[in-house]
């Protein structure tokens, strides 16, 4: 956050002092500057940032030091003098070859792309490190005087009262914020309520560690609250305290009189002193509430282990080995997991219930988004009756996925570690799911439409040795909000029942409402999901009426799934998605991943404690951070709102009107029903491919034959004939490919396959002389086409596309030339599908691979298989090139290079990545770049299209798709403008809600106990006002960019009587949004961004 403050101060730069002298940086020789090297320095009023400012020089009228090149010299220095470049051609004398100049093996995109733009260099504008250097020494002085007594160097006490003689002045504290230095006597008056300060005894020449308890001091329990002394205290001489600062033993004296009833039993006397006992029986080490605090915050944000934070507490006790220091690692576990379960109850309001503890419902301990829509609470009283394009409105937008990162090893069992609440958080009930997975051992596990489940079994397979691989879980996608009951463990890869089973419990709170379902597998989860939950436990199933839940892809997995029939799955067309991009919960995922490793070892109830508390705490942080991100994401819709919907206009008054009407009325006959229409957002490729044009071509044959007189040269046809050839031309790329790589092991093999294809070259030879018989003289003298050679894979056929066009009439029947064009169109349409069949599975083994491959194993096997898809992609991209060439040989110049164009190597990617030349896709974002473009800004290769053809038929339908497209994001941006004004109603009525529900809680605590009742009163009350401050906040952050964009839509909120802040809780807006930009600018660098 620091980070981008400094860049916002940058930006409001002070005026530059006149009296500063201009820097100019000019350098001996006489070559000239541009005048942006030039500037003024100006440092701030604290002295620690530079600023700097071009200064602009007027241009020189000198002429430049650098002489330029005349005409002559700068031809010379080409090479050509006469100022005339002509390439070599064949002349008349020239011999005329037989075969193209062409190889094989060189690509048609070989173009270097333009060099990247080289990163922003900033200047130097934090001063302060070289200042301190020069300053070392100072520093490190200080540091070593407070080794010794400084100026505390009195020999007697000046703190003991008046008439006493001051005793030995030699005890110091470390941790108080004076040095100096007391006797034993005055040093544990000093302490009676800072117990677990560090002191030191001066021993003359050096300091000696030594502990309160050695001085005298006794920690008296049971008596704070009248200081009366107890007439039968119980003495512990050796109790153990860890406190942020290390551990200490000191002595504890415990209330054992009369008044031990009101002080409590030992538990509730440490207490009460802020001392958490390690046990409830006879406790001997305790923990302070302040210690617990401190870690917790530091688990949540930091993401800590338990074992680093303890073992630094130790260091700091002792770092030198030469101590004896007690294990108090286990304690700490067991009390660290106490003390989360015990906030989250205080928290949730069940110590103010009087059912207590044994009362909390399921999922009660969850922190709930404030913005989703929820009945009774949040919603208008007529939500259920609005009319049909504003249902969206009121819909329930969730997330479900999978992460294979959160795995448990089976270590301890819920015996030993049991679980605090099962059912009461996030985590659905484990008993009765357990009990419902037993009856679902042999169900498979879910395939994807993307071909990957091999890929799925391959990594889940080696579950042995582990409880859970994983987890699946539902959240809220619109904010990112863990669900309550919305997370389960999976015990062997993603099953249906896992996925069910966690989807069903999360509902049961949104029954009555529409819900908006995002899953990268949606278009196979999805169906018979009805017919599933019917068979579940008849407490879990739900109804699901027809159209009450809609399934979407999220968009970026939406890329990896097939093109055809899914647009009915895509955020981008589908009604009332607004700007939803469905992976929020990879991002949850990306933030819970560094406590990955830590639950990995850890028990069934300590793993889920950690887990639901982070949960906690990531749906606490996003409630607070709501009035920014929702303010900020109405700026940006209404923004893109007015632009997209200006571009659709655009677009649509160059069009034919009645045309425009016709497929808006296609469109939105689809958009009532996907399931019945054709998708309207798809052009289907009309081209035929290899394997067709074949059959086309066997079906002419066999008519021909049929005619009479018809006379058959030989046994394989024409056809066979140049399909032979194409079948070995495709053999020696994979036998060369193969040889490059061979290993001795494999020589044999390879031998055989050269035996192989040796026998079919000359089997083609023998059908050469029967169809191309004017050939066969040349080829028996041409050397490269000897077929008595080692390297069979080097042969030149002499297919016809290799033959020079002014000897290939000669050589060639006009039949056979056709035959080989045709076959060599589709060859290029087969590759090309082949090409974006690789491409699609090499970025969805990638992704795969990121989210859930870990460890040497498995990483090996994975990239094994993106090798082995690389060589697929680098073979298709061969055979389309060579297949490009022989076509254009034989047909030359047309209207076909309009589908199949030149294959260059930056065309060669996938859909999600984005073009080489229109974006810095390369190399990480920085701080300033603009953000890659999304769906709609971004270019996609032409390979992907490339059914758009010649033809008036095949551009208006390339047009009709593109003009839905520009429709679809102006609506959805039209969507976004009208939701987030709804949402922000909802978090304000969602904290009228809880703020009356505190109060309500503080009119009626649940307690006789006088001091209990005033800390329940008091807790709640407080309660009460955040809600009240939170409200405050956001509507002053929300509602003016509400009211610019809709001002009906804030008509309704009222906060008076109970939204107010006091002063010291007002935040300026302009504050708190620079703020905002700073969170959002550094999620973006450290990749969090996805760029929908």
């Amino acid at each position: 956050m620091a980070r981008g403050h400094r860049s916002r101060r940058q930006t409001r730069k002070p005026p530059l002092d006149p009296t500063l002298t201009a820097s100019y940086e000019l350098s001996l020789d006489n070559t000239p500057y541009s005048p942006k090297k030039f500037s003024a320095d100006a440092i701030s009023a604290d002295r620690r940032r530079l600023y700097r400012d071009p200064v602009p020089l007027p241009t020189c009228d000198a002429p430049s030091a650098i002489p330029a090149l005349n005409e002559d010299a700068t031809l010379d220095w080409l090479g050509h003098s006469d100022g005339v470049f002509e390439p070599p051609q064949i002349g008349a004398g020239a011999p005329d070859p037989f075969f193209l100049e062409s190889d094989p093996e060189a690509g048609e995109g070989d173009g270097v792309l333009p060099l990247e733009e080289g990163a922003t260099r900033y200047m130097t504008s934090d001063e302060p490190m070289k200042l301190w250097i020069s300053r070392r020494d100072v520093y490190l002085g200080e540091l070593l005087r407070h080794d010794g007594r400084g100026c505390y160097g009195r020999n007697r006490c000046e703190s003991c009262p008046d008439g006493v003689d001051g005793g030995s002045a030699n005890i110091r504290c470390l941790d108080c914020l004076s040095d100096a230095h007391v006797c034993s006597t005055c040093a544990v008056q000093r302490h009676v309520h800072n117990p677990w300060h560090r002191v030191q005894r001066w021993e003359g020449r050096a300091y000696e560690a030594t502990t309160l308890r050695a001085l005298g001091m006794v920690v008296r329990l049971g008596h704070g609250s009248d200081r009366s002394q107890c007439s039968n205290p119980i003495l512990r001489p050796s109790f153990t305290v860890v406190n942020l600062n290390g551990r200490h033993v000191i002595s504890v004296q415990f209330c054992g009189c009369d008044k031990a009833g009101n002080a409590g039993d030992h538990v509730q006397q440490l207490l009460r002193r802020r001392l958490y006992p390690a046990t409830d029986v006879e406790p001997n080490t305790t923990f302070t509430f302040s210690l617990l605090a401190h870690y917790h915050i530091q688990s949540l944000q930091g993401k800590i282990s338990m074992y680093d934070y303890y073992t630094s507490v130790e260091r700091l006790t002792d770092n030198t080995g030469t101590q004896r220091v007690s294990d108090r690692y286990r304690a700490f576990m067991r009390v660290v997991a106490q003390w989360r379960h015990l906030k989250r109850l205080k928290r949730s309001g069940r110590g103010h219930d009087p059912a207590g503890v044994e009362g909390t419902q399921a999922g009660e301990l969850a922190v709930r988004c404030p913005a989703c829509p929820r009945p009774n609470i949040n919603l208008p009283s007529n939500w259920a009756t609005v009319s049909d394009d504003l249902q969206y409105l009121y819909m329930l937008t969730v997330a479900v996925d999978a992460c294979f990162r959160l795995k448990r090893r089976m270590v301890s069992n819920e015996t030993k570690d049991p679980i605090l609440g099962s059912g009461w958080g996030y985590f659905v009930e484990d008993s009765c799911y357990k009990e419902v997975l037993a009856e679902y051992k042999d169900q498979e596990e879910i395939s994807t439409c993307t071909g990957l489940s091999a890929i799925d079994h391959a990594n889940t397979k080696y579950s042995k040795g582990y409880a859970a691989t994983g987890i699946g879980a539902v959240v809220c996608a619109r904010h990112e909000f863990w669900l309550p009951n919305g997370a389960g463990d999976l015990q062997k890869g993603e099953k249906y029942i896992n996925m069910d089973y966690v989807f069903v419990s999360s509902m049961r709170d949104w029954l009555v409402v529409k819900k908006l379902v995002s899953y990268d597998i949606a278009c196979q989860w999805s169906k018979n999901i009805v017919e599933r939950i019917s068979k579940l436990p008849s407490h879990l199933q739900i109804p699901v009426p027809e159209g009450s839940i809609s399934y979407v892809i999220p968009k970026l997995h939406y890329r990896s799934h097939e093109i055809l029939d899914h647009s009915q799955y895509s955020l981008n067309y589908r009604l009332g998605c607004a700007r939803t991009d469905g992976e929020g919960i990879e991002r949850r995922w990306w933030w819970i991943q560094p406590i990955a490793n830590s639950t990995k070892v850890m028990g069934p109830g300590m793993r889920q404690g950690m887990l639901e508390d982070q949960w906690g705490y990531s749906n606490w942080r996003k409630t607070v951070d709501l009035a920014w991100t929702l303010s900020s994401r109405l700026k940006e819709a209404e923004r893109e709102y007015q632009e997209h919907k200006s571009l659709f206009d655009a677009l649509t008054a160059t069009l034919d009107p009645d045309r425009c009407r016709e497929w808006e009325g296609e469109v939105e006959a689809w958009e009532a029903n996907p399931a019945g229409h054709d998708d309207p957002y798809v052009v289907v490729s009309q081209g035929l491919t290899e394997s067709e044009t074949a059959r086309e071509l066997s079906k002419e044959e066999q008519a021909a034959s049929a005619l009479p007189g018809f006379v058959a040269v030989h046994s394989v046809s024409m056809l066979g004939f140049v399909t032979l050839g194409l079948e070995i031309e495709a053999q020696q790329r994979h036998l060369s490919d193969d040889a490059k790589a061979a290993i001795p092991s494999r020589l044999s093999e390879l031998y055989e396959r050269r035996t192989s294809l040796r026998r079919k070259v000359q089997r083609f030879r023998d059908l050469q002389g029967v169809y191309m018989p004017a050939a066969s003289l040349i080829l028996s003298e041409d050397p490269a086409c000897r077929t008595d050679v080692q390297e069979v894979e080097r042969i030149r056929l002499g297919l016809p596309s290799e033959i020079s066009a002014s000897r290939r009439s000669a050589i060639c029947s006009p039949r056979l030339l056709e035959i080989e064009a045709r076959l060599r169109e589709g060859q290029c349409r087969s590759a090309l599908q082949d090409l974006r069949g690789k491409l699609h599975t090499i970025h969805q083994l990638y992704s795969y691979k990121r989210l859930n491959v870990r460890n040497q194993g498995p990483n090996t096997r994975a990239r094994a298989g993106i090798a082995h898809q690389e060589c697929g992609k680098d073979l298709a991209v061969r055979r389309y090139r060579c297949a490009r060439r022989a076509k254009l040989a034989l047909s030359g110049p047309g209207d076909w290079e309009k589908e199949l164009q030149v294959l260059e190597d930056g065309d060669i990617r996938g859909l999600e990545e984005d073009d080489p030349l229109s974006v810095k896709s390369k190399r990480k974002r920085r701080r300033g770049d603009v953000q890659d473009p999304a769906e709609g800004r971004r270019r996609m290769s032409w390979i992907w299209h490339s059914a758009d053809k010649d033809g008036a038929s095949d551009m208006i339908d390339s047009l009709r798709v593109e003009w839905l497209k520009v429709r679809a994001r102006q609506m959805r941006w039209a969507e976004e403008v009208k939701l987030l004004p709804e949402e922000m109603r909802r978090v304000l009525a969602t904290y009228r809600y809880e703020h009356q529900v505190w109060m309500s809680r503080s009119a009626a605590p649940p307690s006789t106990d006088p001091a209990l009742k005033e800390g329940m009163v008091s807790y709640a009350v407080r309660q009460a006002r955040i809600r009240s401050a939170m409200a405050q906040v956001f509507r002053r952050i929300c509602l003016p960019v509400a009211e610019s964009s809709s001002p009906s839509a804030v008509q309704d909120w009222d906060c008076e009587g109970w939204c107010v802040g006091s002063e010291g809780q007002e935040i300026a807006a302009e504050q708190e949004g620079l703020e905002l930009m700073d969170y959002l600018m550094i999620s973006q660098l450290d990749g969090e961004d996805l760029g929908t």
